[in-house]
Order: C-alpha cells, then sequence, then structure tokens
C-alpha cells in the first residue's frame, strides 16, 4: 500500500548529534512534499521548540507536542490546540508538593499549551534554552498552579542520581492518572497516563481519512515505540536501543550517519541521495 504520512521524531532521528538539519535532510523532506507526502512532527518538545524546525521544512502539518499529549497547528500566526491531554489537576498538585518536598535541587518544568514555566532559570534551565531556543516564563508556580490551566508536561531536570530517586518516589507514589519516563538519565518527564505518539498517530490519520497502513514511523526512543510498532512501516534509528530495533520493520544507520534521509530515500525510492 502506497505511503502517504510520515510521523518523525525530532532529536535524534530528524536532528543530527548537533541538533541541526543536515542538507541531506531538507533535500528529503523537500521531495516528499512535492510528492504529497505528509510530514508530521512528533516529539517531547512544546510547540515553540518544534516550529521553528517546522518552518525550516516549509511542513503546513500538526505538530504533535509533548509526546502527543497536545497537538497543534499554527494559524494567523498563532497556536491552536487540535487535541489536548493534560494531567489531572489534582495529580499535579501532589507531583508539585511531592518533588519540592522531597526534591528541592530538581528543577521542575511546567508546560502548558505553548508555555513554558519555571520558578528561576538557573544551569539546568539555561541548558534547555540553549538546546531548545525558547525562553521560558519565571513565575511564581503556586500561585500558577492554583489557576485553571492545562499542564500537558512536567519536566524534572537534576543530578542523575537523585532524578533516578524521583522516578522511584514517583512511582511509589501509586498516582493512577499519570506516567514518567527519562527522557536522558538527567531527564525525567511527567504526563498523563492516556498520552502517547501512538494516540496522536491515530488522530491525524482519521483526521485526513487515511489507515494506519498508510503510515510511516520513524525514531529512536521508547516514547516512538508503539506508534513504529503500529504504522505500516516502523522505522528504528540506528542509535536507538536493541529492543526498539527488535521491533521495527526497518533499522536504518544513526543520527550521524543521515539515517533519517537514508531511511525514507530508500523507503519512498528516492534517487537524490544516490
Amino acid at each position: 500500500m502506497t505511503k502517504k504520512i510520515i510521523f518523525s521524531d525530532i532529536d535524534g532521528t530528524l536532528l543530527d548529534e548537533n541538533h541541526q538539519l543536515t542538507n541531506e535532510t531538507r533535500q528529503v523532506v523537500q521531495e516528499l512534499q512535492r510528492r504529497d507526502v505528509k510530514i508530521v512532527l512528533t516529539s517531547a518538545r512544546p510547540p515553540k521548540a518544534m516550529i521553528t524546525i517546522a518552518e525550516e521544512l516549509t511542513l503546513q502539518t500538526p505538530l504533535v507536542c509533548f509526546n502527543g499529549a497536545l497537538i497543534t497547528q499554527v494559524q494567523s500566526q498563532q497556536f491552536v490546540d487540535l487535541y489536548s491531554v493534560a494531567l489531572e489537576r489534582l495529580d499535579t498538585l501532589m507531583l508539585y508538593q511531592l518533588i519540592t518536598s522531597m526534591f528541592p535541587a530538581i528543577s521542575i518544568n511546567i508546560y502548558s499549551s505553548d508555555r513554558w514555566l519555571v520558578e528561576k532559570i538557573g544551569t539546568w534551565e539555561q541548558q534547555e534554552m540553549d538546546i531548545t531556543g525558547v525562553q521560558p516564563e519565571v513565575v511564581d508556580m503556586h500561585v500558577f498552579l492554583k489557576e485553571y490551566h492545562p499542564i500537558h508536561k512536567i519536566l524534572c531536570m537534576g543530578d542523575e542520581k537523585e532524578i533516578a530517586q524521583l522516578e522511584i518516589a514517583l512511582i511509589s507514589a501509586n498516582l493512577l492518572g499519570v506516567t514518567c519516563h527519562l527522557s536522558k538519565t538527567t531527564y525525567l518527564e511527567i504526563i498523563n497516563k492516556d498520552v502517547s505518539k501512538l494516540a496522536a498517530l491515530e488522530f491525524l490519520c482519521r483526521k485526513y481519512s487515511l489507515s494506519l497502513e498508510e503510515a510511516v514511523a520513524i525514531g529512536d526512543n521508547y516514547n516512538d515505540l508503539p506508534m513504529i510498532q503500529h504504522a505500516g512501516i516502523g522505522i528504528a534509528m540506528g542509535n536507538a536501543p536493541e529492543r526498539i530495533k527488535q521491533q521495527a520493520d526497518v533499522v536504518t544507520v544513526s543520527n550521524q550517519e543521515n539515517g533519517f534521509s537514508q531511511a525514507l530515500a530508500n523507503c519512498f525510492e528516492l534517487a537524490i541521495l544516490e
């Protein structure tokens, strides 16, 4: 069956090890768009950290943010949300209380739609700013969380040992509406348990009247696994963990070796990289 839509992770997949788009990637994306193949970016990133990449590639498709907690699209220079699965308010308050009381040195970052909110800008916040090119808002978190805002993700950054201890503490707290995972050994991401990139893939396939069999999914980490498993063709990057590679239909080379462009050039029989 002809493949008509591609769901691509960003960090470790679309971007190289320096968080840059290569010329080969640009060429492949341009040719795929010329063939009317839709390309959807899916990431743990917030909208503002994705839109610059989408604009560089002239993509007009929705953005799947926070691992699928939010699907948004730019219309008239504003983000318009198409799909949203936020954390429950009580869960958010309990999480904030647990983290601040037990792990005061850990950086807490709150993401609400296109907003990134912090209590201060320290070393960890600056590191994330350098990676994403986005500036956070500094707020009184106690006040903000008492108001009714959708919270799509909580990102905790800190020392590797403390982050590991926090993960254990959150699992022990048994918050049934919450799931957490490590995106790095120093980054713990917390989202609603019903969030996944696969759910976002299914939503957008319905929106475009496409079947999952007509989709290609490519990624490099555990949050990409469900969409890799269920898409018509699932592609694992060469830098992905072994378990991801074992579940994929295709394993390409790493993001340091243009694995994204090579895999899609082969999948769609593009001659431009030959």
